[in-house]
């Protein structure tokens, strides 16, 4: 504590340093909040504000990480003062829990319930701003290791970061939660705090006060010669301090701005309840794509779908100007014997060729690459990616070029006429020599696709801001939960999924059921 004797009015309940490292807590929590929880935010409600919306969120992680940074910083130098710095020693050991602790909770407790007539005197620190203080530090280590962790996830495994993410996010809410509810109510909300305290900004807390809230501390004090004994007798006659005067202009001011405050606080905690535990149902109607589309989608009939999709809709077939040979026979949609996973597979064929898949580049040779094409003119398109939600009017095509800097779209590689005459004969075909033919067909095909898993994580398979996408959504195309959501799909759900053999399997079985097979 700053040394100053024989105060007169008031004692410094927080010195330069400490007050210092509140409010670098202080700015750095409500960053960490409004960024954090902009997680939860629908994706509808940031789309609404176009593309500051897309920028506000670019930029939301880097704020996040820096405030984050700082919070870490200014905790180690927290850590620095309080060994040492002599104030610092002294906070912590007045800080230390006893057993009179426990002892003024039940009493305190028996107080509220009307079973004492006195509350307990409390000295420096009272239990409950000592429950505040070590929970502000378990808070501290738990948020910050578990946020070092995620920043950090390609060095760990998915058990850790699926167990830092559920950490991180309880954390955050208990945190925010606190603050709210107890740390602004017994600081700043309740009677005789009303319209706020000030010792956070000057650090003085008048001795009417100190003798009313900390009346051991304030006995102490006056027995060793610390407060004036005049002043210590007007405080017995003191009331709790507010600022400025009352009947001011700036008391009502900042009367003002606590209640405003206080809704605030009220709004962001109904806010937060309703994202996390009430989230927004979709209702929308089935054609409520062709909206989005516009006409880029034509209209099929449902026959045609069956097989394809979960749900039916009359405005899904998309139109191209100039399709490639194997849409002929496998379809602009061509997922359709998995009804666990054809949806999601058949959702990426809004946007991408099959061979973006189904054919794989080296990452390594600088003559293949990714390309768009516009789904009408069938040119290259050129520049920032145009268009929401996967509807973009193009495709995504791997490209080769050949000897000679000629490029070659890998979806236009299949012999027409070779094709042609295939379907026409494919029903007279037997199994052995449909085989034979497909493998002609398919010869530059991988054997097996692209995995999911592999163009969303961190170091992915099509580098999706080089073929433009803006950095925001590929970062959101990045994300370990993707990836992880995939994964456990595919394990626990679709083992045979992207498995040529056993889909091979499957499909023998088949024509032995259909009594197709020679075999």
């Amino acid at each position: 504590m700053e040394s100053q004797a024989p105060y007169t009015n008031y004692i410094i309940r927080l010195n330069s340093q400490e007050r210092l490292q509140h409010l670098l807590t202080f700015v750095t929590f409500f960053i960490l909040v409004i960024t954090g929880f902009m997680l939860k935010i629908p994706e509808a409600w940031i789309l609404k504000f176009g593309e500051t919306g897309k920028v506000v969120f670019e930029y939301r992680g880097l704020l996040h990480r820096i405030a984050g940074t700082v919070m870490i910083l200014s905790s180690l130098a927290h850590v620095w003062y309080i060994i040492t710095d002599p104030d610092g020693r002294s906070f912590l050991r007045d800080m230390i829990p006893r057993f009179k602790d426990a002892k003024d909770m039940v009493q305190n407790l028996a107080y509220y319930l009307g079973m004492r007539e006195e509350p307990p005197e409390f000295d420096r620190f009272d239990y409950r701003e000592k429950m505040e203080y070590w929970a502000l530090v378990a808070g501290t280590i738990i948020i910050s290791s578990t946020g070092l962790l995620l920043w950090t996830e390609e060095y760990w495994s998915t058990f850790v970061l699926n167990l830092s993410i559920l950490i991180h996010g309880m954390e955050a809410i208990l945190a925010t939660l606190a603050v709210f509810v107890w740390h602004f109510y017994t600081v700043h909300y309740k009677p005789g705090k009303f319209p706020g305290s000030r010792i956070w900004i000057d650090g003085k807390m008048p001795l009417h006060e100190l003798k009313e809230e900390h009346p051991l501390q304030f006995a102490r004090m006056v027995e060793e010669g610390l407060i004036d004994p005049s002043a210590a007798k007007a405080a017995e006659h003191g009331e709790m301090h507010v600022f400025p005067e009352k009947h001011s202009f700036g008391h009502y001011l900042i009367k003002a701005f606590t209640v405003l405050s206080m809704l605030i606080c009220l709004v962001f905690a109904g806010a937060l309840v309703k994202l996390l535990y009430f989230p927004a149902q979709y209702t929308g109607a089935a054609t409520t794509g062709s909206k989005l589309a516009g006409n880029v989608f034509w209209a099929i009939s449902s026959k045609d779908m069956t097989g394809h999709f979960h749900a039916l809709d009359n405005n899904v077939k998309m139109h191209l100007g100039n399709p490639p040979v194997c849409i002929t026979c496998h379809g602009t949609y061509p997922h359709s014997k998995s009804p666990d996973i054809r949806s999601f597979l058949n959702m990426h064929n809004y946007f991408m060729a099959c061979e973006t898949c189904h054919v794989r580049l080296d990452p390594n040779d600088p003559n293949h690459h990714f390309a768009w094409f516009d789904n009408k003119s069938d040119k290259q398109r050129v520049g920032k990616l145009r268009g929401e939600d996967g509807v973009f009017g193009a495709r995504l095509v791997p490209v080769v070029v050949e000897p000679g800097g000629k490029a070659h779209r890998l979806d236009h590689q299949l012999d027409e006429k070779l094709t042609k005459e295939y379907i026409a004969k494919v029903n007279t075909l037997s199994p052995e020599e449909q085989a034979k033919a497909k493998a002609v067909l398919h010869k530059n095909i991988s054997k097996k696709p692209i995995q999911c898993t592999e163009c969303h994580s961190r170091q992915p398979y099509i580098d999706f801001v080089a073929v433009g996408y803006s950095r925001a959504r590929a970062e959101s195309l990045y994300r370990t939960e993707v990836a992880d959501m995939i994964d456990r799909y595919m394990k626990f759900y679709l083992p045979t999924m992207f498995d040529p053999d056993l889909i091979k399997q499957q499909k023998l079985r088949q024509l032995l059921k259909e009594n197709r097979s020679t075999q």
